[in-house]
């Protein structure tokens, strides 16, 4: 039987997150700081989201304690467990994660752990997944680490131009994880990617960039982009979108 096609948003703000729900996302992945790839999201954030959206939908957390590499110490793996447990006890639905070994392989301890310490809620493995050399060894990983669903472009820039490496993930995952395409996924081209490559799930941040005005400026910066903007999910983008997956 056809499965609806689903469309999940990744957003960082409390705006984003409203915007994304209104315009007609099914799930939330939440995050801070996109501008980096997405980090972990705040408690504080989580809960305004769960508390502002104007329907239900299951809201994913991203476990990802700083830009770089997915490569984590000792240390790290403490705020990753410590953050995991707090967003799990402020309603988080699910998480997002992924991490590898020193020597670019997934990291199969840690990845378990985390599965452990969330308690089996549902946990999508993140595009680390696209850093792996080879993505059809590492999809048996992530399907016997127990992760329900795999958020790659194929290892490629896009989503559209990792479409071939997409479609031989669908076809090997025969239905035992769900391939979400996500990289680049915009509104003008998700039915594309849809018929290339045959994923049931496809992961956007529908962005605009907003100017914010304000009469003076001191010259002050507060980090290496431009301060006087914020990019937020369009609600008639992710409405786009949704419109173009549902017509496959």
């Amino acid at each position: 039987r056809m499965t609806e096609t689903q469309l999940e948003v990744c957003v960082d703000s409390l705006d984003s997150a409203i915007a994304a729900v209104d315009g007609g996302a099914d799930r939330l992945e939440l995050c801070s700081a996109l501008s980096e790839g997405g980090l972990t999201p705040t408690p504080g954030l989580l809960a305004a989201v769960k508390k502002h959206i104007s329907r239900p939908v299951d809201v994913f957390c991203i476990v990802r304690p700083r830009a770089g590499p997915m490569v984590y110490s000792e240390g790290e793996v403490e705020v990753i467990l410590k953050d995991a447990e707090i967003l799990k006890n402020t309603g988080a639905d699910g998480f997002v994660f992924g991490a590898l070994n020193a020597d670019g392989l997934i990291d199969k301890k840690l990845c378990k752990q985390f599965r452990e310490a969330t308690c089996d809620l549902p946990c999508t493995f993140h595009r680390a997944f696209d850093f792996l050399p080879d993505p059809l060894s590492g999809l048996e990983t992530v399907i016997e680490l127990g992760y329900q669903r795999i958020l790659t472009s194929g290892g490629k820039a896009t989503a559209l131009e990792g479409s071939d490496v997409l479609a031989s993930l669908v076809t090997a995952a025969r239905g035992r994880i769900v391939i979400m395409a996500g990289a680049g996924v915009k509104s003008n081209n998700v039915a594309n990617i849809i018929a290339l490559t045959g994923v049931t799930q496809c992961h956007a941040s529908a962005r605009v960039c907003r100017e914010f005005k304000f009469e003076w400026t001191t010259g002050a910066k507060m980090g290496s982009g431009n301060d006087n903007v914020v990019w937020v999910a369009c609600p008639e983008e992710v409405s786009a979108l949704k419109k173009a997956v549902g017509e496959n």
